[in-house]
């Protein structure tokens, strides 16, 4: 990954930044924690743009994430919905423009119950306005989440020697045939941005936006309406119902085509966002699940996998 130095000398010398705010040390470089390297260029602390790479987990799994978002960001230009990919990128680094909000992870942090309800609303017009873009046969395919696929992604394997990732990969295992109808019954028909987290949703003065887009693709958009539930769980402790009915109505009234989640889909997100959550922790130097947030995704992955065999049963 380029160097933070490397980086506002590409600035100046593009013109993105000028010469006399970088000596006068007001335009920054700032590393960004995340699963690829991202540095933020800021002037005056508002963002100027974004500078992206291609993480360690990634290269081992013989991803070039750098060109797959600038693949995707590019398809999506036309519409707004994307930051857009900036001529300073080089073949290996994706300079995307910046994009003004909080994150709902910073708003869940500020207390105020109002402003987030209604950011919540305004993620799901974010996700109606992509999911009524059509993909076409060029765009790039989203890939199958890890519960799905017949192998674990090479990155994954080492989870097995950590306490808790591994009880993730166990239950996941336990729950295998829940996997097997959920990839049965995925619909890659849309677009779908495939990381729908607290962290990936900002909201400013014109709505939410999405962030990070590597994972985007042609998928199936009902994922991305499972990621908000997951989001709404997290961020809006003791009201999430309320948090997803009014996103989930937004959506609706904005168009949102994909349906609700089934059991078996919701179950796989459940076990991803469990992963996600333990492996972040344990990165950032904590104690996986000492809130017991992972046992707690891994309980509801067990009962939506029950309401699933049970709906089974039935039919």
């Amino acid at each position: 990954m380029t160097s933070a130095a490397a980086v506002l000398a590409q600035a100046v010398r593009t013109g993105l930044v000028d010469a006399s705010a970088a000596l006068a040390g007001v335009v920054t470089v700032t590393r960004i924690d995340g699963s690829n390297p991202v540095l933020r260029l800021a002037r005056d602390g508002r963002p100027v743009a974004f500078v992206k790479g291609t993480g360690e987990a990634a290269l081992l799994n013989g991803e070039d994430t750098v060109a797959r978002e600038r693949a995707v960001v590019s398809r999506l230009a036309a519409s707004g919905t994307a930051p857009r990919a900036l001529p300073q990128g080089t073949p290996h680094e994706l300079w995307l423009s910046a994009v003004e909000g909080r994150s709902l992870a910073e708003l869940s942090q500020s207390g105020d119950v109002g402003a987030l309800s209604e950011a919540f609303a305004s993620v799901g017009v974010a996700l109606a306005g992509l999911h009524r873009l059509r993909a076409g046969s060029s765009t790039p395919a989203m890939d199958l989440p890890w519960p799905m696929r017949d192998a674990l992604p090479p990155h994954m394997h080492s989870a097995r020697h950590h306490e808790v990732p591994a009880r993730v990969l166990e239950t996941a295992a336990d729950l295998a045939d829940v996997a097997v109808a959920a990839k049965a019954a995925w619909r890659a028909d849309g677009w779908a941005h495939g990381d729908v987290s607290a962290t990936n949703v900002l909201v400013g003065p014109d709505g939410a936006r999405l962030i990070d887009w590597e994972s985007a693709g042609r998928g199936d958009p009902s994922w991305d309406l499972a990621g908000a539930r997951v989001v709404a769980d997290l961020v809006a402790t003791g009201w999430s119902d309320l948090a997803w009915r009014r996103l989930h109505a937004a959506y609706r009234a904005a168009g949102g085509p994909a349906p609700e989640p089934a059991h078996a889909l919701w179950c796989v997100r459940l076990l991803v966002a469990a992963y996600q959550q333990a492996v972040g922790v344990l990165v950032g130097g904590g104690t996986p699940d000492a809130d017991g947030s992972v046992t707690t995704l891994l309980d509801q992955a067990r009962r939506a996998a029950g309401a699933h065999r049970r709906e089974c049963a039935h039919a």
